[in-house]
């Protein structure tokens, strides 16, 4: 009789065991799906087009810089954005994002306008540009790929020889980034 004892002692622990092995892994398992991507690189297609770089610092939390060809020019803008979770559905996950940034670049121009009047040079002239911007977003993150794509509303404000102060509220763009 104590062989019995020994030996369902035994299987009763080797059953515990595996019953905490399988708790472990299903608390696990959900983590193992919602990866925290560091980076992301992209195109943005709009009025700003050009190349995305974005940082994420944490959940809620990212810097993006963008390398855009506008008006005959290149800029350089670096934007601070908030993230917040919209939703979950079974092939991916909603994003509202928005924050603010500046830019900095040049225009090729052979214009100047101030005050509704216009003047021409005859000949185009580079421009520097240094301004301030805002940003407005929706982004969808697949679930099992590491791809997003989105939409973006991006106003800026600007000073530079082309305009002296202009602002245009009519940026919007599409985007694609791989996250890695």
């Amino acid at each position: 009789m104590p062989c019995r004892n020994v030996l369902s002692t035994s299987l009763i622990s080797s059953n515990m065991r595996n019953l905490y092995i399988s708790l472990l892994l299903l608390c696990i398992s959900p983590a193992a799906f919602s990866q925290f991507y560091a980076k992301e690189v992209g195109l943005r297609g709009g009025y700003s087009s050009g190349i995305t770089f974005r940082v994420n610092l944490e959940e809620s939390l990212s810097y993006e810089g963008q390398l855009s060809y506008r008006d005959q020019g290149a800029i350089f803008t670096v934007l601070r954005q908030q993230h917040r979770e919209l939703g979950m559905d079974r092939l991916g996950n909603w994003e509202f994002l928005y924050g603010f940034g500046v830019h900095a670049g040049f225009y090729f121009t052979d214009s100047y306008r101030i005050f509704f009047r216009e003047v021409y040079f005859g000949r185009e002239i580079f421009t520097p540009v240094l301004g301030m911007d805002g940003y407005v977003g929706l982004d969808y993150r697949l679930a099992e790929l590491p791809m997003s794509f989105g939409m973006s509303f991006q106003p800026h404000m600007e000073i530079s020889l082309k305009q002296v102060f202009g602002i245009n509220l009519w940026d919007f763009g599409f985007h694609i980034r791989y996250r890695f």
